[in-house]
């Protein structure tokens, strides 16, 4: 038999039997909550911001003032359901990784409590009630945080862009759906962490800490898919319009792919590289040994962070192109300053009143035109000629022909389905008469008028044309185009102009509409200071929300990182131990230490950036009327200063961690 365990082993022995007999689970694991307080609070306060933004974002977009058309601009309320959905999918891929990192810096306590008597459903127990306890209070402060930075967010806003008659409201349904959305995501996260514990056992949750990652794709040739992946988008991006169809997922999910699979050769290339050159090797031997290491294990952090920050660029640099460029897109789609139509009893106010509101404003009338149609509801005719004497165009229709007419300007970047339509019958007391294609005409060559482009629009030639006004009588129209020396100062032209026409059209006309402000809208001018207004307004509005969500984004990509360091730390502990045995100084250990974290921090930078600004620049280019540099220049400032933030978080992070690592170890400034 063996000799007896000494008497002081037998006494801690009897006193963790003793301990374990009067600690209930309850009182253990608040024990163990205690103890891990900081682990805990980092997973929940990612959790909690997260809530938060999504619960903002969700209380403007259920209240329904902002969503009526008529008090709020279509362009403000529309720019929410974007962020709304990127949101939804990032909370989903955010709080799976938060929260399987936080297991994995678990598991060696797992081990521990398993070595000290703990059963495997004991465990499974424990993941339960500190997730779901995470859960609750993460949803719980998310939605007080919510309530108080969703009132302040409202009066951001409403600075910044006219909300109209919007008051700030709060209802239940948004915290309800804000609430059943998180509770299914944590659901299904917890539900996967204790399927993952069904695997546990007591050697691996030890050696966890200390062991790494493995690696399916691994070695040089991944890249080189990659680099195929990324020269197949950059290609496909430059010979089609990015706005056509898939162009611009398919090339994005390309460029995606192929950077992961560079991300995943990198190191093998970069330990590639510094073995060509043995001089440099060898003096930077710690920092070529862990390029590898840092690069292989940490590549889907880097994917993730890369991913966050191209996203969060581009998203940030597009809005603010696009509040750029709302003067230019309002003068594409208005060929004329004003514009309304006198059809079937509407806008029939007489001319000399409508000469005397548009020679009352500030800046004067130059240009005055008139175009006849015929309007059948469903179909807008127009004489060749009449078209020819308005543009100065020479379209001839042959009899027994038309041509399709589309009011669309295809430089504006947008992929537009154009209608075409074969043949057409025409109606007529003396019998039906059909007529072919002769082809399409797309070109904005008036304002879209909304009771003009309710149909299709043809051109005929003078027979058919008169044949169908000789029928039609009172649903003759007549469009009114009107051009002034400036344009932004025909505001109070417009709005002089609708109120008149709105009056005439109460006491003369009938309502065509159950609401009198859609019969208003409906009828009333389209014009190229209020869409451009309307625009600057959205853009305003679409720049607050995506740097809000780019902010989000940014400070998330900063907790995967922080969150991938810590999962790295035992490791680096031991190393440091033993180069602190071999005699390192503190300056050398300080730059082994920066060396992998400057790898972690401006890698998926560059990677992000590089992908922002390509896909910025394309995005741009359609859009831009004015050329130069301004595509390309928007994302080029916003990823300056993206750079600059990192830069100052790489500064501020990797001086205290070093300084933090090498206290653990011993290694003295």
């Amino acid at each position: 038999m063996g000799s007896e365990p000494p008497f002081w082993i037998l006494s801690w022995r009897i006193w963790l039997l003793w301990e374990a007999r009067r600690m209930t689970f309850s009182s253990m694991f608040w024990r163990i909550f205690k103890a891990n307080l900081r682990r805990y609070l980092l997973y929940f306060l990612c959790s909690s911001f997260t809530i938060m933004f999504f619960f903002t974002f969700t209380s403007l977009n259920d209240n329904p003032d902002f969503q009526d058309f008529y008090k709020v601009n279509g362009m403000i309320s529309g720019n929410l359901y974007a962020p709304l959905l990127i949101l939804k999918v990032f909370s989903v891929f955010f709080i799976l990784y938060a929260q399987s990192a936080f297991a994995k810096q678990r598991k060696r306590d797992y081990g521990l409590f398993m070595v000290l008597g703990m059963t495997p459903g004991n465990i499974r127990l424990l993941i339960l009630f500190e997730n779901s306890l995470i859960a609750l209070g993460s949803i719980a402060a998310g939605l007080g945080a919510g309530t108080l930075f969703a009132g302040l967010f409202y009066l951001i806003v409403s600075q910044l862009v006219d909300l109209g008659q919007v008051s700030f409201s709060l209802r239940g349904e948004s915290y309800l759906n804000t609430a059943l959305y998180f509770l299914i995501i944590y659901a299904i996260v917890i539900a996967g962490s204790l399927l993952v514990s069904l695997r546990y056992n007591i050697v691996t949750l030890l050696k966890e800490a200390r062991s790494a990652d493995r690696m399916l794709l691994r070695g040089k040739l991944p890249g080189f898919f990659g680099l195929a992946l990324i020269a197949y988008a950059v290609v496909d991006v430059n010979i089609h319009n990015p706005y056509e169809n898939t162009v611009f997922f398919r090339t994005l999910g390309c460029c995606v792919a192929g950077v992961y699979l560079l991300l995943c050769s990198l190191g093998d290339w970069m330990e590639y590289s510094l073995s060509r050159f043995a001089s440099r090797r060898q003096r930077h031997l710690l920092f070529s040994s862990d390029v590898k290491h840092t690069l292989g294990q940490s590549r889907l952090v880097l994917f993730m962070i890369t991913t966050l920050a191209m996203v969060s660029l581009l998203l940030s640099s597009m809005t603010f192109f696009i509040d750029a460029s709302s003067g230019d897109v309002a003068r594409m789609h208005n060929p004329y300053d004003i514009a309304y139509t006198k059809v079937m009893d509407k806008n029939e106010l007489p001319a000399d009143a409508v000469q005397a509101i548009v020679e009352s404003g500030p800046t004067p009338l130059q240009v005055h035109k008139e175009l006849e149609y015929v309007d059948d509801f469903t179909m807008k005719f127009f004489l060749d000629h009449e078209i020819n004497k308005l543009t100065g165009s020479s379209y001839q229709v042959k009899p027994g022909h038309f041509l399709n007419l589309s009011l669309y300007d295809m430089n504006d970047g947008y992929d537009y389905a154009i209608p075409e339509m074969a043949d057409y019958t025409l109606k007529l007391a003396a019998g039906n008469r059909s007529l072919q294609s002769q082809g399409t005409v797309v070109e904005m060559l008036f304002n879209r008028l909304p009771p003009v482009i309710n149909g299709l629009q043809v051109i005929l030639d003078e027979a058919d044309y008169n044949a169908i006004k000789a029928e039609m009588p009172r649903r003759i129209g007549h469009i009114q185009l009107f051009s002034f020396e400036d344009w932004k100062q025909t505001g109070t032209i417009n709005d002089k102009l609708n109120d008149a026409l709105d009056q005439y059209n109460q006491e003369h006309s009938k309502q065509w509409y159950d609401d009198q402000r859609q019969d208003r809208f409906v009828f009333g001018t389209q014009s190229r200071i209020v869409e451009h207004q309307d625009l600057e307004d959205g853009g305003q509005f679409a720049v607050l929300v995506m740097l809000t969500v780019s902010l989000l984004f940014l400070g998330a990509s900063s907790a995967v990182l922080h969150f991938s360091i810590l999962t790295r730390r035992e490791q680096e502990r031991l190393k440091f131990r033993k180069l602190h045995r071999l005699g390192i100084t503190s300056a050398e250990a300080e730059g082994v230490v920066r060396g992998p974290l400057i790898l972690l921090f401006f890698v998926p930078a560059a990677a992000g950036i590089a992908l922002a600004v390509f896909f910025g620049e394309r995005l741009g280019v359609p859009m831009s009327t004015g050329g130069g540099l301004q595509p390309i220049a928007i994302p080029v400032a916003v990823s300056f200063v993206y750079l600059c933030l990192q830069f100052l978080f790489y500064r501020l992070y990797a001086g205290r961690y070093a300084r933090s690592l090498l206290a653990e170890v011993g290694i003295g400034s």
